[in-house]
């Protein structure tokens, strides 16, 4: 089961130590989380990514670029220290490393669950079944927050975090079990960018290993 890039792969299961904060737990935490997910109908962004073990060390961090087709269209590629791109057309979701020139195929639905910033392209049915919501109090002033759970007891992060700035999205926090933390910052957002479908499908190079889950 793959994350984003290594770290995200699940190096990317994890950050920010989850603050003891109030929280409203009812569905308008899921409507509130989808009214600020669904302004990123057509939207792209850099971000840089990077990873705390459990004592404290700071990771190398990645770099790339992002591409958000709402409903369920999404592209992650991550440019540097190596590369690695995951793409879906909404239905498939295909993890390509071209180092080891493997694609690894899967359907959405198993994935989502696993592989935090898919959310960004997810509708509000498919958020409320795979996760607890959970809007926190605001504490700086145009930022809204929100705090997830996975459903699933066997989920490769115990808790996330997303990030809003005046309707904007700004930053993922994850935690695992293994107390590993992860943070994803976005800049350079933008929405309405009226991204080209075809961006989100993918034909594996030829002589590519294929895994199919």
């Amino acid at each position: 089961m793959s994350f984003f890039c290594l770290p995200w792969r699940l190096c990317s299961a994890s950050l920010i130590a989850l603050l003891a904060m109030t929280a409203h737990a009812d569905e308008s935490s899921v409507q509130e989380l989808n009214a600020q997910l669904s302004q990123i109908d057509d939207a792209e962004a850099s971000f840089s990514q990077h990873i705390i073990d459990a004592r404290g060390v700071r990771g190398k961090e990645f770099t790339g670029h992002m591409q958000v087709r709402r409903p369920g269209h999404f592209r992650w590629e991550t440019k540097t220290p190596y590369a690695q791109s995951i793409i879906t057309d909404g239905r498939t979701v295909w993890v390509y490393d071209p180092d080891l020139n493997q694609v690894i195929i899967e359907s959405l639905d198993r994935q989502v669950g696993d592989t935090p910033a898919l959310l960004l392209s997810s509708d509000a049915a498919t958020m409320a079944k795979n996760f607890d919501i959970r809007k926190e109090d605001d504490v700086v002033p145009g930022e809204s927050s929100f705090l997830l759970k996975p459903r699933k007891q066997d989920a490769m992060f115990e808790a996330m975090r997303i990030k809003f700035m005046r309707g904007r999205i700004e930053e993922m926090q994850l935690k695992d079990a293994m107390g590993q933390k992860t943070r994803i910052r976005f800049q350079e957002v933008r929405y309405h960018v009226h991204l080209d479908k075809a961006l989100f499908h993918f034909t594996p190079p030829q002589g590519a290993e294929i895994i199919q889950q």
